[in-house]
């Protein structure tokens, strides 16, 4: 039996040529041996870690909006002074946007792969991995329910939209970064967030 980090580099090899190869031909034009090929590896090693292409390619998403999911955390929590649920839901905002912009913008190829074209495709090999609009809406809820947000607002519809746009943004604006500045990105999808309108 291979030792354990022979394996997880194995698989390192694989989840990093799949990126490569998803991220520049697409899933369908990608196989499981161009993958194994390209990692250096046998068909049997990519068979020892993953169904199929599309296996390897749900493992990288799940990757990617956990790392994404961090780094919001993260930039939030480093803004905290006290605790995350005192702090101004307006400068949480801005600090979660620009992690996600930053993210995007360090990890172009997965961002990629997990929410553009290939997002769409995987939907009829199981679940679509994506983003969740929960943890937005619950802030939402608890602005609506401060009085610092209008009664009358779907703060559920209101997240998923949002994020909808976020994520539309971004994929655009990878295309090419020079239609905008980073800054200016952050910036307007901040303004652009239903928790903005926090008086």
């Amino acid at each position: 039996m291979m030792p354990r980090a022979k394996l997880e580099q194995a698989q390192s090899r694989l989840l990093a040529a799949g990126l490569s190869l998803f991220a520049r031909h697409g899933t369908e034009r990608v196989n499981s041996n161009t993958i194994a090929r390209a990692a250096r590896l046998g068909i049997g090693t990519f068979y020892s870690h993953f169904a199929d292409k599309h296996a390897l390619l749900h493992e990288i998403q799940l990757r990617t909006l956990a790392a994404l999911r961090q780094a919001r955390l993260a930039a939030i929590r480093d803004g905290s002074a006290d605790s995350i649920d005192s702090a101004d839901p307006a400068d949480q905002v801005r600090r979660a946007v620009e992690a996600a912009v930053h993210f995007a913008e360090q990890h172009p190829e997965a961002y990629r792969v997990t929410f553009g074209r290939e997002k769409a495709g995987a939907a009829k090999h199981g679940p679509v991995v994506s983003e969740s609009s929960r943890p937005t809406a619950q802030a939402l809820r608890q602005l609506q329910n401060e009085g610092r947000l209008p009664a009358d607002l779907d703060v559920d519809l209101a997240a998923r939209a949002y994020l909808s746009m976020e994520i539309g943004m971004l994929l655009w604006w990878l295309e090419d970064p020079s239609r905008a500045s980073k800054a200016g990105l952050a910036d307007t999808l901040a303004r652009l967030h239903p928790a903005a309108a926090v008086g």
